[in-house]
Parts: structure tokens; C-alpha cells; sequence
């Protein structure tokens, strides 16, 4: 799960990158143009309940590999390698600037659009050609039909538009997924500061400065009581964790013991055999059953850890599937297992 943060200059996105990561804003202040990866974990207050009914001897959060990217570079070297960071990336997050009535977010955000939209027709205009080549060699269905597509596509760039908003038919998209055009990345649009009005779901707001003062707070409970004063239940950097999770596709499920309290990542639509694969190849060869607990049956039980799983076996609650169970959103699911 790769993402990267974008945005132009002067937006605060390494301070966001800062917030997101843990990494020390002073290692990234004065270093222009330069690339830095981080690890960000997904703030989950489900994992955080679980942690409390366990009190297990490890708690482990969701995480996605952050990279952040400088502002798009004009010199062509290094903006082709800016290009190569963004298609390697699964979604994107842009930093705009809301500070105050004289930044224009969506001034940044049509910027951003026409970079990505650029570089989105110069590798159709690549592609063509190369597809044209190789069609006097060999006549091939599958490529004219990817020609005929892309030629399509070349208007709807040129006219300002993203390949996102694209009215695909059915297959489309799927026959030039392999050519990562940056438009058609899922794109979370975070906001920093108090302007514009937010649009759509991939959308946040962020007051990066103040979220930093709040994150320099050492004692929890005067973080939670500085919160407390300016209304808030949690940091926005918190929400925008799970934004960016939610962009990527992904659900979590749980493990819970007093070793451990786990969030494991799965696609939507996957199953309990997947799940077990994820947690250990070993578990997916041996797989027997899926014991599944729903994470508010669990949590209303009320009582510690395996008190509360008793609790759901005696009442029913404790659920057994095979491996063709799609496993959903906030499952615990313990894999019974053969050696």
C-alpha cells in the first residue's frame, strides 16, 4: 500500500508528511527536491477499544508507506523521475493551501490537475505511436482496440478533465490499468487550513501548524484536554489516515489475544482463506475454519478480552465459516488451522 503526498510549494506538506509519519520536521525542512518515505499508521479507534478489553503485550495499528514527493520539478530529468514516483504510487494525496481568503485551494488543486493531466496524454501519445509500430509488424485485435481507447481518452484530457471522471464501459478501464495514468489514481484532497469548501469524500481539512503544536504535547491528558478546548474529539491527522486507507481500497480485520491486538489489511470483497494468507501463508494451507466475532457484539459484551468471547460462544455470537466467507469491515477472525 503506496502513497504518495504531492502538492506545490509552500503548501505545508512536509509538515503534514511530518504529522502522518512521526519523521522530525527539522530532518525535512531545507531539503528541496528531495523524496522521503515514512510509514503511517492507521489511526483506528476500534484497534484502541481492543487493546483496552485485552491489555495485550503488543498493539499493531493498519500502515500504509507514505512518500513524500517535492513540488513537481520543471528540469526534465528530474521531473521524469517525479513522474516514475507518482506511477509506482496506488493513490495520491494533494496538499492544497486553505490558509486564508487569499489562497485559492482550487487554483492548487486545477494546477495539480493539469500536471498529472499532461503527463496522462504524453503517455498516450507514447503509446500510440508504440502501438502503431508494432501494428506494422503484426496486425493485433487486442491493440487496435486499446488504440481506438486511448484515442478516446485524448479529448477528455485535452479538455481539462480526469481519466477518474472517464464514462468507462464495461472493460475498459481493466485493459489500460497496466499503463498507471496518474489521473485515474484514487486522489485525496486534504485541505490545509480554514478556506474552501470541501467536495466529495476523498476530501479533508487540516490545520497543519496547530496539528503539530497538538502533537508536541507529551502528556496525553493535557493533549486530550487541549482537544477538548477547541471542540474536536481527535487530531484531523487522524481522519486523514483513514481517508487515505479508504482510498486505497482496503478494509481491516482483527486478531485480539494477550500477546497481541492486530489490525491485518484486506481488499473489499476478499475472503476468510485470504485473510488467513495474509496472517500466514502456513494458516491458508491448513485452513480448517474462520471463528468470526462482529466488533460491536464483542464490544457490548462488556467484559475483558475472553470473558467477552464467551460470552458471544454462549450466545450464539461466535460465528464459524468456511473459507469462502467474505470477510467484512471490523471482523475479528481467529483461523483454525491443521499443524
Amino acid at each position: 500500500m503506496k502513497i504518495a503526498l504531492i502538492g506545490l510549494p509552500q503548501t505545508g506538506k512536509k509538515t503534514v508528511f511530518s504529522l502522518l509519519t512521526g519523521m522530525a520536521l527539522d530532518h525535512l525542512l531545507g531539503r528541496a527536491g528531495e523524496y522521503h518515505i515514512g510509514a503511517v499508521k492507521v489511526a483506528d479507534p476500534r484497534v484502541d477499544k481492543l487493546s483496552a478489553m485485552y491489555n495485550p503485550k503488543k498493539t499493531k495499528y493498519a500502515e500504509i508507506e507514505c512518500t513524500l514527493a517535492p513540488a513537481p520539478p520543471q528540469q526534465a530529468k528530474a521531473r521524469d523521475q517525479w513522474l516514475q514516483t507518482l506511477k509506482n504510487m496506488d493513490a495520491l494525496c494533494h496538499v492544497v493551501r486553505a490558509f486564508d481568503r487569499e489562497t485559492d485551494p482550487h487554483e492548487d488543486i486545477n494546477k495539480m490537475n493539469l500536471e498529472l493531466a499532461i503527463s496522462d496524454l504524453s503517455l498516450i501519445e507514447k503509446r500510440l505511436d508504440r502501438i502503431a509500430e508494432d501494428q506494422k509488424k503484426k496486425r493485433d485485435d487486442d491493440r487496435a482496440k486499446e488504440a481506438a481507447l486511448l484515442e478516446r481518452l485524448k479529448p477528455h484530457l485535452e479538455a481539462g478533465k480526469l481519466l477518474r471522471d472517464y464514462p468507462w464501459a464495461e472493460g475498459e478501464e481493466k485493459r489500460i490499468r497496466s499503463l498507471q495514468f496518474l489521473t485515474l489514481k484514487p486522489l485525496v484532497i486534504a485541505y490545509n487550513g480554514g478556506t474552501g469548501e470541501l467536495t466529495g469524500d476523498l476530501t479533508c481539512r487540516l490545520d497543519a501548524k496547530l496539528e503539530l503544536e497538538v502533537a508536541q504535547i507529551e502528556d496525553a491528558n493535557e493533549r486530550a484536554e487541549f482537544l477538548a478546548a477547541l471542540g474536536v474529539e481527535e487530531p484531523a491527522i487522524h481522519l486523514l489516515t483513514r481517508l487515505l486507507y479508504k482510498a486505497l481500497g482496503y478494509i481491516s480485520f482483527f486478531t485480539t489475544g494477550e500477546d497481541e491486538v492486530r489490525a491485518w489489511t484486506i481488499r473489499h470483497g476478499e475472503t476468510a482463506l485470504d485473510a488467513a494468507h495474509t496472517i500466514h501463508s502456513d494458516l491458508a494451507r491448513g485452513f480448517i475454519r474462520a471463528e468470526v466475532m462482529k466488533y460491536p457484539e464483542l464490544i457490548a459484551a462488556g467484559d475483558k478480552g475472553h470473558a467477552a468471547e464467551v460470552h458471544l460462544k454462549e450466545t450464539g455470537k461466535l460465528l464459524l465459516k468456511g473459507k469462502d466467507y467474505i470477510v467484512e469491515d471490523g471482523d475479528i477472525v481467529h483461523i483454525r488451522h491443521s499443524g
